[in-house]
C-alpha cells in the first residue's frame, strides 16, 4: 500500500481542511514528521489509520474522541485517504458517528448519524461493510497487522522485542495466520474426545446387551460358549413342537366325532320343530274356513250399497252448487257496500283537493318576489367576501414588508461595516510595505514613528461590493413590498363594511322562504294534474256499482231453481258411511281367502321338509356334552402348551438376534480402542503432551520457524547498528506449561560471548534492537504473503535515546530502507532536522493545527 493524499478536516487539532500530498515526495525516501508538542503529528498516523480501519493508531484512544473542538459547529469531521495498491488508484472516506446540521444549516439533529464509510474504486463505489471488506482485501492485512508492520505507534514500538512469550505468541497468530495451527490442534484433541466418548458408549451398549441375554449369563463374555446354549435350546424346541403336534392330530379326530353328533342331534331337533310348525298351520286353516262361510252370504246386500251410492253422489252435487251460489250472494252484498263507501271517500278527497288548489293560486308571484330579494342578497354577500379577502392580503403584504425591511437593514449594516473594515485595512496594507528612510506615499515623510498596524481579516474589494449588491437588491425588495401594501389599502377603502353576520341570517331566512314557496308550487302543480283524475275515478266507480248489483240480481233468481231439502253435508256424510262399510266387507273377505291359501302353502311345506328328513338313531343331549367336554379340555392343554413354546421361541429369537449384535458391538469396541489410541496420541503429540516428545505445541513449532527467520532478517541489520556487537536469538528456557516454550528473546554478545535477557540492553541498544526487529517483522510479512505489499513503513518514535554514532547509523539503515519504499518518521532530534530535508511540518496557531510540506 502507498498513500497518496490524505485529507483531514475538523480531526484532532485539524480545525480546517488540511491535505498532505504523499505522492509530492515520489513514493520512496526517508520523510521527517516534526512540530512542537501536542501539535498533531500523531493525529496523522491516526487519520491514516482510522481512515483505513475505523480506530486510531493506539489502543488508548477513542475514535469518537477525534473531533476538532475549535470546528466550526457546522463543519463535518471527516477522513479521506487516497492510495496506490497494486498499480490500481483508491479513495476511502470516513466520517465517524456525529451529530450533524439539518437542511436548513441552521439546527442540529437530534440524534446523531452513524458512522459512514465509502470507498471509491476505478469501477464504481462501496460503503460501509463492503467497502471495510474490500480494504481488508485489498491490504491483506487487518488493523493489528497493519500496526505492527506498517505503522508502528508511539509506545508500542518497543512491544515486539520486549513482550514475553505469551503476548509474542498473539502477535504471531495476528500476523501469519498461525491460529490455523491452533485450530487444527484443537480440531484434533476434539476428534480425540469424540472418539473416547464413542469408544465409552459403545462398552457399555455392549455391556447392556450382554445384560439382556436371557439364555447366557457367562462373565467374562464368551460368543462360542453362547451360542453354544442356544443351540442346544433350539433342540428341545423343535421336540416340543413336534410332540405338540401328534397332540394336535388326536384333537382333530375327537372335533369331527363331535360335530357329527351334534349334526345328527340337530336333524331330529328341526324335524321336531317342522311337525309342530305343521300341526299349526292346519290349526289355523279351519279357522279360516269357518269364517269364510259367515262372509259369503253377505256380499250381494253389500253389492246393492254399492250401486245406491251415484244417485246420492248426484244430490250432494247440486246441493254443494247452492250453496256456493249463496256464498257468491254473500261476497257480493258485501262488494255493493264497500263500493258505496269508496265512492263516499272519493266524492270527499275531491272536494278537498278543490279548495287547497284556490287558495295556492297567489304563490308563483310570491315566489319571483322572493327570489329576485335573494339575488341582491347574494350581491351584497359576495362583495363583503371581497373585502375579507383584501383584508387578508393587506396582512400579509404588511408581514412581507416587515421582513423585507429587516433584511435590508442587516444587509446594509453589513455593506457599511465591510465598507469601513476595507477602508480602515488600506492603512495597515500601507504601513507594510514601508520602509525605513524611504518617503511615505501618503504624506512623503521618511520618519515613521507609528505605521497603521495591519489589521486581521481584512475583506478585499470584490468582498465589499458584493455587500453592496446584496444591500442594493434587498432595497429594491422592500420597495416593492411597500407598494403592495399601498395597493391593497387603496382597494380596501372603495369597498363598504357591511355586518357580514345579518347579512348571513338575511340569506339563510331568505333561502328557507323559497324552499316553503317552491314546496307549495309542488304541491299546486300536483293538484292541479290530480283533480281531473279524481272526477275521472269518481265516475268509474259509481259504474262499477250499477253492474255489481245487476250481477246480484242474477245470483239470486239461479239459487232459487237449486234449493233442496237435504244439504250436501249430510248427502256426503251418509256416502263415506257406506263407502267405508262397503270398503271393509271387501277386505275382510279378501283377507280370509288369502290367509286359507297361506295356511295350506304352510301344510304342504313342513310336510315336504319333513319328507327329506331320514330316520336315524337317536342320540342323547349328555353324550354331544360328554365328548365336547373332553375336546375342550384337550384343547386347552394344548393352547397352553403352545403359548410356553412361544414363549421359549421368542426368548432364543431375541438372544439369537442379541447375540448378533454383541458379536459386531465388541468388534467395533475393538477397532474404536485402537482408534481412539491412535487419534489420542496424535492430539498429545500437537498439544505438546506427549511423554518421551519435546513439550511445544504445533502452533508454537510454526511461530518459532517464523521468529527465527524474523530474527535473521533483523541481524543482519542489527550487527551493522551495534558495530557486529550484538545479535538477537530465540531463547530455549523451558517455562511451566506445556507448549509455551521456544519464543522467548534473548540478546547474545557476540564480544563476550554471553546470552542475556533483551531487558538488559541500554534504552539506545534496546532502540536499535527494536527497529530492526521492526524492519525484520515487515520484511518476513511481505515474503510471508506475496499478496500483501509494503511499500511504506511509520515509525512513531523520537530517536532520542540514540547518541550522535548510534543515530547515524539508524539514518544510514533507514535510508537503505528508504531505497524501495517510503519510510516516514516522527522525531524532535535536531540531527534528523537537517539530515532529512524532505518535511512534513506540523504548526500550531491559535488552537488549530496546519500542515506544511517541505519537498
Amino acid at each position: 500500500m502507498k498513500p497518496l493524499k490524505l485529507e483531514l478536516e475538523a480531526f484532532g487539532p485539524y480545525a480546517n481542511r488540511e491535505v498532505i500530498d504523499f505522492a509530492a515526495f515520489g513514493g520512496q525516501g526517508l520523510i521527517l514528521i516534526t512540530g512542537e508538542t501536542g501539535a498533531g503529528k500523531t493525529v496523522l498516523f491516526d487519520g491514516l489509520m482510522y481512515a483505513l480501519y475505523g480506530q486510531p493508531s493506539q489502543r488508548e484512544r477513542d475514535a469518537q474522541m477525534l473531533r476538532c473542538k475549535n470546528a466550526e459547529p457546522g463543519t463535518v469531521t471527516r477522513v479521506s485517504l487516497t492510495f496506490e495498491e497494486k498499480g490500481q488508484v483508491y479513495t476511502v472516506t470516513r466520517e465517524p458517528m456525529q451529530t450533524k446540521l439539518k437542511k436548513n444549516k441552521k439546527e442540529f439533529k437530534k440524534t446523531p448519524d452513524p458512522e459512514r464509510l465509502e470507498l471509491k474504486t476505478e469501477t464504481g463505489v462501496l460503503e460501509n461493510r463492503e467497502a471495510a471488506a474490500r480494504i481488508r482485501d485489498l491490504l491483506g492485512l487487518d488493523a493489528a497487522q497493519f500496526s505492527q508492520t506498517v505503522l508502528i505507534a508511539q509506545g508500542a514500538f518497543r512491544d515486539l522485542l520486549t513482550a514475553d512469550s505469551q503476548r509474542r505468541q498473539e502477535i504471531f497468530r495476528d500476523l501469519f495466520g498461525t491460529g490455523l495451527y491452533d485450530r487444527i490442534q484443537a480440531e484434533i484433541q476434539e476428534r480425540a474426545r469424540l472418539k473416547r466418548e464413542e469408544l465409552k458408549a459403545c462398552v457399555a451398549e455392549n455391556e447392556t446387551g450382554r445384560s439382556q441375554l436371557s439364555l447366557y449369563d457367562g462373565v467374562p463374555f464368551d460368543a462360542a460358549a453362547c451360542r453354544k446354549v442356544l443351540d442346544a435350546e433350539a433342540t428341545a424346541i423343535r421336540a416340543q413342537r413336534a410332540s405338540l403336534k401328534e397332540r394336535e392330530t388326536s384333537l382333530q379326530s375327537l372335533i369331527m366325532q363331535a360335530e357329527q353328533r351334534k349334526a345328527r342331534a340337530q336333524e331330529q331337533k328341526r324335524k321336531a320343530l317342522l311337525q309342530e310348525r305343521k300341526n299349526k298351520a292346519l290349526k289355523e286353516e279351519a279357522d279360516c274356513r269357518k269364517r269364510l262361510r259367515e262372509l259369503e252370504p253377505q256380499e250381494a246386500a253389500f253389492a246393492k250399497d254399492r250401486n245406491s251410492i251415484g244417485g246420492l253422489e248426484k244430490q250432494a252435487a247440486d246441493a254443494r252448487k247452492a250453496e256456493s251460489l249463496q256464498k257468491d250472494i254473500q261476497a257480493l252484498e258485501g262488494s255493493i257496500g264497500r263500493k258505496a263507501e269508496e265512492i263516499r271517500q272519493a266524492a270527499m278527497e275531491l272536494e278537498a283537493d278543490r279548495g287547497r288548489l284556490q287558495a295556492l293560486q297567489e304563490v308563483p308571484v310570491q315566489l319571483e318576489q322572493t327570489r329576485a330579494v335573494l339575488a341582491e342578497l347574494e350581491k351584497q354577500q359576495t362583495r363583503a367576501r371581497e373585502r375579507a379577502q383584501l383584508v387578508q392580503e393587506l396582512e400579509a403584504a404588511r408581514k412581507t414588508l416587515g421582513q423585507a425591511l429587516e433584511k435590508f437593514e442587516a444587509a446594509n449594516g453589513a455593506w457599511v461595516r465591510a465598507n469601513r473594515r476595507f477602508l480602515a485595512g488600506q492603512a495597515g496594507i500601507l504601513a507594510a510595505s514601508l520602509e525605513a528612510g524611504q518617503p511615505c506615499p501618503v504624506c512623503g515623510s521618511v520618519d515613521h514613528p507609528a505605521p497603521a498596524p495591519l489589521e486581521q481579516d481584512v475583506p478585499d474589494e470584490a468582498q465589499v461590493q458584493r455587500l453592496k449588491q446584496k444591500a442594493h437588491e434587498a432595497d429594491v425588495r422592500q420597495q416593492q413590498a411597500a407598494a403592495a401594501v399601498h395597493e391593497r389599502e387603496g382597494r380596501l377603502s372603495l369597498l363598504e363594511d357591511v355586518p357580514v353576520c345579518e347579512l348571513d341570517q338575511k340569506l339563510r331566512e331568505t333561502r328557507a322562504m323559497i324552499r316553503g314557496l317552491q314546496g307549495q308550487m309542488e304541491e299546486k302543480t300536483r293538484l292541479e294534474r290530480q283533480v281531473p283524475g279524481r272526477e275521472q275515478a269518481l265516475e268509474t266507480l259509481r259504474k262499477e256499482q250499477t253492474a255489481l248489483e245487476t250481477k246480484l240480481a242474477a245470483l239470486r233468481s239461479s239459487a232459487a231453481l237449486l234449493t233442496g231439502t237435504r244439504g250436501a253435508q249430510e248427502l256426503e256424510a251418509e256416502i263415506g258411511r257406506l263407502r267405508r262399510e262397503c270398503d271393509a266387507f271387501d277386505k275382510a273377505l279378501q283377507e280370509c281367502r288369502k290367509q286359507l291359501a297361506a295356511c295350506e302353502s304352510r301344510v304342504a311345506e313342513a310336510q315336504a321338509a319333513m319328507d327329506q328328513i331320514p330316520d336315524t338313531e337317536q342320540v342323547s343331549e349328555a353324550a354331544v356334552k360328554d365328548l365336547e367336554t373332553r375336546r375342550q379340555t384337550l384343547s386347552g392343554d394344548i393352547e397352553e402348551d403352545r403359548r410356553r413354546l412361544e414363549e421359549r421361541d421368542h426368548v432364543l429369537r431375541n438372544d439369537v438376534a442379541q447375540l448378533k449384535k454383541l458379536e459386531a458391538g465388541f468388534a467395533r469396541q475393538a477397532e474404536l480402542e485402537q482408534a481412539s489410541a491412535d487419534v489420542s496420541m496424535l492430539a498429545r503429540t500437537l498439544a505438546g503432551t506427549q511423554s518421551g516428545m519435546q513439550r511445544i505445541s504445533l502452533e508454537a513449532w510454526v511461530q518459532m520457524m517464523y521468529l527465527d527467520q524474523v530474527l535473521e532478517a533483523a541481524n543482519r541489520r542489527f550487527l551493522q547498528l551495534s558495530r557486529g556487537q550484538y545479535r538477537l536469538v530465540r531463547s530455549e528456557g523451558q517455562k511451566k506449561g506445556a507448549g509455551k516454550t521456544g519464543l522467548d528473546l534473548a540478546v547474545e554478545d557476540r564480544f563476550s560471548g554471553e546470552v542475556r535477557p533483551v531487558q538488559t540492553l541500554s534504552g539506545g541498544e534496546s532502540f536499535e534492537a527494536s527497529l530492526c526487529l521492526a524492519m525484520g517483522l515487515s520484511d518476513r510479512v511481505a515474503a510471508a504473503n506475496p499478496g500483501i505489499s509494503i511499500d511504506t513503513l511509520f515509525i512513531d518514535e523520537g530517536f532520542g535515546s540514540l547518541d550522535e554514532e548510534s543515530l547515524g547509523k539508524a539514518m544510514q539503515v533507514l535510508s537503505e530502507l528508504a531505497q524501495y519504499r517510503c519510510v516516514a518518521v516522527i522525531s524532535h532530534v535536531a540531527g534528523l532536522k537537517t539530515a532529512i530535508d524532505r518535511q512534513i511540518q506540523v504548526k500550531k496557531n491559535q488552537g488549530t493545527s496546519h500542515v506544511r510540506l517541505q519537498v
